[in-house]
């Protein structure tokens, strides 16, 4: 019992615990705490109670003042901010925010997944189950299909002119000042980690508020890759996928467990080379696959670059030089057998250490790609084979199996996702936004539009520089004069370029409004539309 005269007693309620180290944290610092923060309010309610108890009980007679002062002492105890909280309890709460995993794919199709059905052949049981046990984000798309500009924005929450990393050149680093998710997330109290391809050149040169790092400069290679783990040169042989997923689950089992964790998990593959792993290179070889629709498309009334680039290793014609078309899609497949293990290994620990149903998984890939749509090979341009990725969830706390979303998310979307996930507060200078009210049924519509950008490269000259904008509907693209004089700049004498495309009616993109004169109030709307969003993204130079 409290001594009902003790200064202490009256003005600063019991004594606290001296049996562990104790802890400063007010209720507001993550609605994940909410539930212990009201436990230590009700412990608090008993000791009033207890003190209140005391004082009726006291053989002492005390006046009216003497019984207000005890009670308001009593009271104190509840209503004192900040609580005092051991850290073990505080450990504990952390423990159950969720852990958080982004794996992602090198030029995966968005319907490079069985469970999609439109690619009977693959062998994707895992991808399947994330997909049937979680739900399919099927408008998602990337804001640049380049690797390493949407890399950046998939790392940072902005778009590519914002990030520094405008192509692929090793000369495009990401800008000193602006920062990746990781340091948040490693502040908030989660274990970090990166594993696997990066392909920004100057990520690993820079603490990135990284646990654990296990990645390689470039584009890597499918046998026998240089590693660098935590700065260390580590040599490897084998297959590169194999080992992503191994340091991937060394990561899992020697991390800080008394911690959240969120790690990114990058495949070289499907990139180009489409090289499998030997154990998988004839897994195929009995099936056969139809060219797509559009494959002998001539590009009436689109731009003239198209017929250029179908003749080079981006277009059909020059990459059937090289392979049979079959025998593509059967490499492709292959390859992604690989990367499927690796997430059956995931979700096998996952439930091995039951925490499964505690992890927000999310699958995508850095872009899409053209496997002879329009007769077209790679990515780069802003028609939907290029732009659009997969983008499975497994987060069992709030998605029901099967659910499927028709909001457009973008890669920008990933980094604000997660920190709101982690019950972080999401930096005014992400451009992207989250989709977790999406999940929890807080809304409905999603955005209306968004911004693309690809910018000219030299190595690879076919594709001009471009910048378009797309809604649920309709698609702009807009091909400015950028003045470039290089003799291998693309549509001399044709520029600026404009292309329109209604979705809803004309989906595989054949026909080009921009000329339609029934469609001059659409495309003026569309222009306008464009202006806008390059205005509200920083655009360096505006519409052109």
């Amino acid at each position: 019992m409290v001594n009902a005269n003790s200064r202490q007693g009256r003005a600063r309620g019991p004594a606290p615990r001296r049996d562990v180290t104790e802890v400063t944290i007010t209720p507001e610092e993550s609605p994940d705490l909410v539930d212990d923060w009201l436990d230590c309010l009700r412990s608090r309610q008993t000791t009033v109670y207890n003190v209140l108890r005391g004082i009726m009980n006291t053989d002492d007679k005390i006046g009216r003042r003497d019984f207000i002062n005890r009670t308001l002492g009593a009271a104190a105890a509840v209503t004192a901010a900040p609580m005092v909280w051991s850290a073990q309890r505080r450990a504990a709460a952390t423990r159950r925010r969720p852990n958080v995993i982004f794996m992602y794919t090198d030029d995966q199709r968005y319907d490079a997944v069985h469970a999609m059905g439109s690619q009977p052949w693959l062998r994707t049981p895992n991808m399947d189950r994330l997909m049937t046990r979680g739900a399919n984000f099927r408008n998602s798309f990337v804001t640049t299909s380049l690797c390493s500009p949407s890399r950046s924005s998939l790392l940072t929450g902005c778009y590519p002119h914002i990030t520094g990393v405008v192509d692929n050149l090793r000369t495009s680093n990401m800008r000193d000042n602006l920062p990746v998710v990781f340091p948040y997330l490693k502040k908030a109290g989660y274990s970090t980690a990166y594993i696997g391809k990066v392909h920004v050149p100057n990520f690993s040169l820079a603490d990135r508020g990284l646990d654990f790092l296990a990645t390689f400069p470039g584009q890597g290679v499918y046998f026998d890759n240089t590693f660098f783990v935590n700065g260390k040169e580590t040599p490897t042989k084998g297959y590169i996928t194999d080992h992503i997923n191994r340091y991937m689950l060394e990561f899992l089992e020697e991390r800080d467990t008394a911690k959240p964790f969120a790690m990114y998990v990058g495949h070289k593959a499907v990139h180009s080379g489409f090289e499998p792993d030997p154990k998988y290179k004839d897994l195929f070889r009995n099936e056969w696959m139809p060219l797509p629709q559009t494959w002998d498309d001539t590009y009436e009334g689109r731009p003239s670059y198209l017929k250029e680039r179908r003749k080079s290793w981006h277009g059909l014609d020059g990459c059937l030089q090289k392979f049979n078309y079959s025998d593509l899609q059967r490499r492709i497949a292959a390859c992604l057998v690989s990367v499927d293990d690796g997430i059956g290994q995931l979700l096998a620990f996952l439930k091995k250490t039951g925490e499964l149903d505690n992890t927000i998984i999310i699958y995508s890939s850095d872009n899409g790609f053209f496997s002879g749509q329009h007769g077209l090979n790679d990515k780069r341009a802003m028609y939907e084979d290029s732009i659009r990725v997969p983008y499975l969830v497994h987060c069992p706390k709030l998605i029901k199996p099967g659910t499927v979303y028709d909001q457009m998310v973008l890669n920008i979307d990933l980094a604000p996702t997660l920190l709101d996930f982690a019950g972080v507060e999401i930096p005014k200078h992400m451009q992207g936004r989250s989709w977790k009210p999406v999940v929890e049924g807080k809304e409905r519509a999603g955005r209306e539009a968004w911004l693309y950008e690809y910018n000219w490269e030299k190595a690879y000259p076919w594709d001009p520089t471009q910048f378009g904008v797309r809604t649920r509907r309709y698609k702009y693209i807009r091909y400015p004069d950028v003045g470039n004089t290089d003799p291998q700049y693309p549509m001399k004498g044709e520029l600026p370029y404009d292309e329109l495309y209604d979705l809803q009616n004309d989906s595989l993109e054949m026909r080009n409004l921009a000329q339609d004169t029934a469609s001059a109030g659409v495309l003026r709307e569309m222009k306008d539309l464009l202006k806008k969003k390059m205005e509200e993204t920083g655009y360096p130079g505006g519409f052109r």
